[in-house]
C-alpha cells in the first residue's frame, strides 16, 4: 500500500432536503424563466420569480373565487391557506439576511384616494411588505418615491427602477419588487487565471469573453434528460449556491428551457453527486439586470384576473385590479470575494500503488447555458447567459 494526498474539502458538501414549498417555487420559476426569455430582445435575463410569487400570493390574500384559484394553481398550492403559510414564513426567513448579500424587498402601493382593508394590511405586515398610499395623479412624484425606495432597499444597486411614463395617474393598486444579490464564493477564483476565451453565441457567431477558471471537486450530474449538464457553485453564506445548467448543444437552451418549464430543476438537482467529482470549470464573468413587465408575462403562465377583475379585498368600498406590476432584478458574476470564503483542505487517504485518480470533467460554459441560484430548496433567482 501507498498513501497519496488529495485536495479536498474538510467535511463535506452542505445536505439539502426537498419540500413541498420548494417544489412548488421551482415549477413556476421556470415557467416565468421560459416566458421571460421568449419575450426579451436581449437574451442575457435574470428574474427573481421568488419576489413575483410573493406578491401574488400576498395579492390572492384580498382575491376571491377564480382570481385567486387562478393564482393558487400558477403557485402549485392545494389551498389559499397552504399558499399564504409557506410565503409568509419565506418572507420572514428572507426579511433577516445581511442586505450587503441579499435584498429581496416588496412593497404595495395603493392611491391615496383609498383605504386599505385591514385584513389586506395585515397579511402585507406579515409578508413583510412595505404598504402605503401614493398620488398616483403626480406621475413624477410617485416615481420618484418609488425610485427612492428601491435604491434604499437595494444600496443604490437597484436606483431607477420606474420613470414616469410607467405611472398611470389612473391606477389604484402597484405590486413592486426589487432584487440585488452579491454572493462569495466557498471556492476560489483567481483573477490571474482569467483569460479571454471565444464564447460560441450560436453554431455561427463566437465573440472574446473573459472567462474565470477553476479546479475543484465541485458537484456535478450529466442530465440525458434535459439534454444538458449540471455543476453547483457554493458560495459562503451558508446554504447558498448556484446551478449552471450547460446544453449540450450549442443552440440547446430553448429545449433545456422547454424541459424545466415543465418539471422544474430539483429533480436534476437533488439527482447530482456528492462533491467528488474533480471539475475543470470555465465559466464567463457577466452581469445582467433586467426589468420584466410582469403585465405581459404573467398572462403567458396562466395569470390573467388579477389586471382584470376586482378583487373585493384589498381597499375599503371598493374592488380594485392591478394596473402594473413589474420587477428589477440584478446579478453579477465575478471573482470578487472568493478569497474570503475559500476553503479548502487535504485529507490523506491510503490507496493502493497503481491507483490512478479518473480523469477530470471539463465543463467548459462557452454557449448559451441557464443558471439558478437557491437557497436550500428555493429558487431566488433564475437566469440564462446567452452572449
Amino acid at each position: 500500500m501507498a498513501g497519496v494526498v488529495h485536495p479536498q474539502f474538510f467535511g463535506s458538501f452542505p445536505q439539502y432536503r426537498r419540500t413541498a414549498t420548494g417544489n412548488s417555487v421551482d415549477v413556476a420559476s421556470m415557467k416565468l424563466l421560459k416566458e421571460t426569455y421568449n419575450a426579451a430582445e436581449d437574451k442575457n435575463v435574470v428574474a427573481s420569480p421568488l419576489g413575483v410569487l410573493t406578491l401574488l400570493s400576498l395579492y390572492a390574500s384580498g382575491a376571491a373565487r377564480e382570481n385567486r384559484d387562478e393564482i393558487v394553481r400558477y403557485l402549485g398550492a392545494h389551498d389559499y391557506s397552504e399558499l399564504e403559510g409557506s410565503y409568509a414564513r419565506l418572507c420572514q426567513q428572507y426579511d433577516y439576511m445581511d442586505p450587503k448579500f441579499l435584498a429581496l424587498a416588496n412593497k404595495v402601493l395603493v392611491s391615496d384616494k383609498l383605504d386599505l382593508q385591514y385584513q389586506f394590511l395585515s397579511t402585507a405586515h406579515y409578508y413583510r411588505s412595505d404598504v402605503d398610499n401614493i398620488n398616483f395623479g403626480d406621475p413624477k412624484a410617485a416615481a420618484d418615491a418609488i425610485n427612492e425606495w428601491s435604491a434604499r432597499k437595494t444600496a443604490g444597486k437597484i436606483s431607477n427602477p420606474v420613470s414616469e411614463s410607467d405611472i398611470d395617474p389612473e391606477a389604484a393598486v402597484a405590486l413592486l419588487n426589487v432584487i440585488n444579490f452579491q454572493g462569495h464564493w466557498h471556492l476560489p477564483f483567481n483573477a490571474s487565471n482569467t483569460k479571454e476565451q471565444e464564447f460560441h453565441a450560436d453554431r455561427s457567431t463566437s465573440e472574446l469573453k473573459p472567462m474565470m477558471h477553476l479546479e475543484q471537486p465541485l458537484v456535478y450530474r450529466d442530465s440525458p434528460e434535459l439534454g444538458a449538464r449540471l455543476v453547483e457553485l457554493p458560495y459562503k453564506e451558508f446554504q447558498f449556491r448556484m446551478i449552471i445548467i450547460l446544453p449540450n448543444e450549442i443552440n440547446g437552451l430553448q429545449s433545456v428551457l422547454d424541459k424545466v418549464a415543465e418539471n422544474g430543476i430539483l429533480d436534476d438537482v437533488f439527482k447530482m453527486d456528492s462533491g467528488n467529482t474533480k471539475v475543470v470549470l470555465d465559466l464567463p464573468k457577466f452581469e445582467i439586470k433586467t426589468k420584466l413587465n410582469l403585465n405581459d408575462l404573467l398572462p403567458k403562465v396562466g395569470v390573467s384576473r388579477i389586471f382584470e377583475e376586482a378583487a373585493p379585498g384589498i381597499v375599503k368600498g371598493y374592488g380594485v385590479a392591478v394596473a402594473r406590476a413589474l420587477q428589477e432584478a440584478f446579478v453579477k458574476i465575478d471573482e470578487e470575494g472568493a478569497t474570503a470564503g475559500a476553503f479548502t483542505g487535504f485529507v490523506a487517504v491510503p490507496v493502493s500503488a497503481d491507483f490512478r485518480p479518473p480523469p477530470p470533467i471539463h465543463f467548459k460554459a462557452d454557449h448559451p447555458f441557464l443558471f439558478a441560484i437557491l437557497h436550500e430548496d428555493v429558487v431566488l433567482f433564475a437566469g440564462t447567459y446567452s452572449h
